[in-house]
């Protein structure tokens, strides 16, 4: 075959760089061994893979067609040395984790102060994002591993799923809002005033509404405005100086600076708690640390939830 994976990295590298010069030093290779390399391969194959000018190195038709071929066998050979190295053992190697905004909030930064403590040579990448994109990014191994709502996944074929405890969601307001001091505060009351949330499932949301007795199709059917964030900070911010209602969990306010300025209300709803998991790919063999990550995760999390081994 006269395309080796060599050739397909000195290929993707130029391509990306624009450059033969700057590929050169990315490949630790001199610039000579790198052009004679490429001009070798066009005249075997009888064709041109680069319009070369002063300015830029640019793909002809013939090299995208080489790129697009050659990126997923280029990708596939990166997660098989990651997987080699990862099943080695615990000593270094890398981890890349999904989160949704709620657990890297709750517990995500508990985990990882015990795992960089056992483990200071492993690698780490944290990717907080909402459950879909986490899903689909784990299917084309861009994760290793993802904790989020598992409410959203319809289709668990070819997942490993760890649910993890519930945690119970309450209702929060800046002290001094009206609600704070309502006698008999009913579900409808909340929806008289903005929301201020992270990411909510639509389903949750819609059951919220259901409870409440509103029909909701879309946010735009609530009678108030909701403010979705991923960021904690500015969802309290946003409720201590507004009259807008926030969903949190007891251990969250306990540990947030605002928590003198914010009043849990008193409405429990059993719906309203986390559905979390622990989702790899059932199909590959699970390394070291991801098996450590779970491990840690799961016991952290019984820890927040209160519950004894």
């Amino acid at each position: 075959m006269d395309i080796t994976l060599r050739h397909l990295q000195q290929i993707e590298t130029i391509s990306r760089q624009g450059s033969f010069a700057r590929s050169a030093r990315e490949l630790n290779i001199s610039q000579p061994a790198l052009s004679r390399s490429i001009a070798h391969l066009e005249d075997r194959l009888g064709l041109k893979l680069f319009d070369r000018s002063k300015q830029e190195v640019v793909p002809t038709v013939f090299g995208e067609h080489v790129l697009e071929r050659g990126k997923p066998v280029l990708q596939d050979m990166y997660m098989m040395e990651r997987d080699l190295a990862q099943l080695q053992g615990l000593e270094s190697g890398e981890l890349v984790i999904g989160s949704g905004p709620f657990p890297a909030e709750i517990s995500l930064g508990k985990v990882m102060a015990q795992f960089s403590r056992n483990h200071p040579r492993v690698n780490v990448r944290i990717v907080i994002d909402h459950t879909p994109n986490l899903l689909t990014r784990l299917r084309n191994r861009e994760l290793d591993i993802f904790i989020a709502d598992i409410r959203t996944i319809n289709d668990t074929s070819e997942l490993e799923i760890i649910q993890l405890p519930k945690h119970q969601g309450y209702f929060c307001c800046r002290t001094g809002h009206p609600l704070s001091v309502k006698k008999q505060l009913v579900l409808q009351d909340i929806f008289s005033y903005p929301l201020a949330a992270m990411w909510l499932p639509k389903t949750l949301l819609r059951s919220l509404a259901r409870e409440a007795g509103l029909q909701l199709h879309d946010i735009g059917d609530l009678p108030c405005a909701v403010m979705q964030c991923d960021y904690l900070k500015v969802v309290f911010e946003t409720v201590a100086g507004s009259d807008a209602v926030g969903l949190i969990t007891r251990s969250i306010l306990e540990n947030s600076l605002l928590q003198n300025q914010l009043t849990l209300l008193p409405i429990t709803m059993p719906e309203l708690h986390t559905r979390y998991g622990l989702v790899t790919l059932s199909r590959y063999s699970r390394a070291p640390v991801v098996q450590m990550f779970q491990q840690l995760m799961s016991e952290t999390e019984k820890q927040l939830a209160g519950i004894n081994n």
